[in-house]
C-alpha cells in the first residue's frame, strides 16, 4: 500500500517532513519511522510539522578522558590516572515541534592531560559567540615538573531551540592526573553523566554533579606550584564541578563530576560506561577513557543523538 493510500485511509493524516543527520527508515511494530542519526553537531530542519507535531529523541552525552599519567619508560611509570566517566542517556518520546530549525548538539569526548598540557573538554555548541554544553578542560599547574594534568570532561548532547536545551544528556567528568603510581598514589575517577567524581585516595575531593554555574563543565584556575591536578567537569543542563587539586607534589588530583540531564527518562553514566548502553548505541558512544596500563582508551568517546517519527499512519 502506498503512503498516499495510507494518508487517504487515515482521513487526512500527514507525516512530519524534516532533514538532518544520517537518514534511514525503520519499521517499529509494523509502522514505518524516519530515523535521523547525528554523530556530529548539526541542524534538524523541519519543513512540515505533520499531523502528530512531535518527535521522539534519544541521546547520549560525551565521555570524559583519562587523567594524565607517565607513559612506559617515564618517571616511575604506572597508570592510576583516574578513569573518565561515561556520558548520561536522556530521552523524550513526545517533543512538540513547529516548522523550525532545531540545533542538534552532539557532545564531544574529552582528551587526556599530559604534563603541563591540559586535557581539553569535549565540544558542545557555540551560538551567537556563547559556548553551551562544553566539557571543562582539566586543571593544570604552570610549574608541573613531572606532575600530570587532569583530563577533559565530556561535552553534553542536546536538542536546542534558540538557546534552550529541550532534551540534554550530560557529559561524563574526567579523571585526575598522577605522576608516581608505583609509589601507591592514585587519582580520582571522573563521575559518569549525572554522578559526582571520586576523591583521590590521598584526599583531594571529586567534583559535584551539576556544580558549574552554567551548561559548561567546570575548570579550576591554574596552580603555580608543582602538583598533579584534577579532572574537568562534564557539560550538562548544569555542568559538572571539577576535581580538586592537591596542596603538594605526588598526590593525585580529584575526578571531575558529570553534568546534569533533562528528559522524560534519564540514566546516568556508571563508571566508564554510558547510561542505557543499548538500542541505538551500538558503538559505545559516550564511553569514558581509561582501562589498563597504558590506558586502553585515553580520550572519551563522543556522544550520539537519534531523532525519529512515524511516516506511516500509526492508527
Amino acid at each position: 500500500m502506498t503512503h498516499y493510500a495510507l494518508l487517504a485511509g487515515a482521513g487526512g493524516w500527514f507525516p512530519l517532513a524534516a532533514s538532518g543527520g544520517t537518514e534511514s527508515t525503520e519499521n517499529i511494530g509494523g509502522i514505518d519511522y524516519k530515523v535521523h542519526k547525528f554523530t556530529s553537531t548539526g541542524d534538524f530542519v523541519i519543513t512540515n510539522q505533520g499531523t502528530e507535531k512531535s518527535i521522539e529523541i534519544f541521546m547520549w552525552g560525551g565521555g570524559g578522558a583519562v587523567g594524565g599519567y607517565n607513559a612506559p619508560g617515564g618517571l616511575d611509570p604506572g597508570r592510576n590516572g583516574g578513569d573518565g566517566g561515561g556520558g548520561a542517556y536522556a530521552e523524550n518520546t513526545n517533543v512538540s515541534i513547529n516548522v523550525e530549525t532545531l540545533k542538534v548538539c552532539v557532545g564531544g569526548g574529552g582528551t587526556k592531560g599530559n604534563g603541563g598540557t591540559v586535557g581539553t573538554g569535549g565540544s558542545g555548541v557555540t551560538i551567537s559567540s556563547t559556548n553551551y554544553y562544553f566539557g571543562g578542560d582539566g586543571n593544570k599547574s604552570t610549574s608541573p615538573n613531572f606532575s600530570q594534568s587532569g583530563g577533559g570532561g565530556g561535552g553534553a548532547s542536546a536538542l536546542i531551540r534558540s538557546t534552550t536545551g529541550l532534551v540534554v544528556a550530560a557529559g561524563g567528568g574526567a579523571g585526575g592526573g598522577i605522576e608516581r603510581a608505583a609509589l601507591g598514589y592514585a587519582a580520582g575517577n571522573g563521575g559518569g553523566g549525572g554522578e559526582d567524581g571520586t576523591a583521590s585516595p590521598q584526599g583531594p575531593a571529586g567534583g559535584t554533579a551539576g556544580a558549574s554555574s552554567d551548561t559548561n563543565g567546570q575548570t579550576l584556575a591554574d596552580i603555580t606550584y608543582d602538583a598533579n591536578t584534577g579532572g574537568g567537569g562534564g557539560g550538562g543542563t548544569a555542568g559538572g564541578g571539577a576535581g580538586a587539586n592537591p596542596g603538594g607534589d605526588n598526590v593525585g588530583g580529584g575526578g571531575g563530576a558529570g553534568g546534569t540531564s533533562t528528559g522524560t527518562s534519564v540514566t546516568n553514566g556508571s563508571g566508564r560506561d554510558p547510561g542505557n548502553n543499548t538500542g541505538y548505541n551500538d558503538s559505545d558512544y559516550g564511553k569514558g577513557g581509561g582501562g589498563g596500563f597504558p590506558a586502553s582508551q585515553e580520550p572519551g568517546n563522543p556522544g550520539l543523538v537519534v531523532i525519529r517519527y512515524p511516516i506511516q499512519y500509526p492508527g
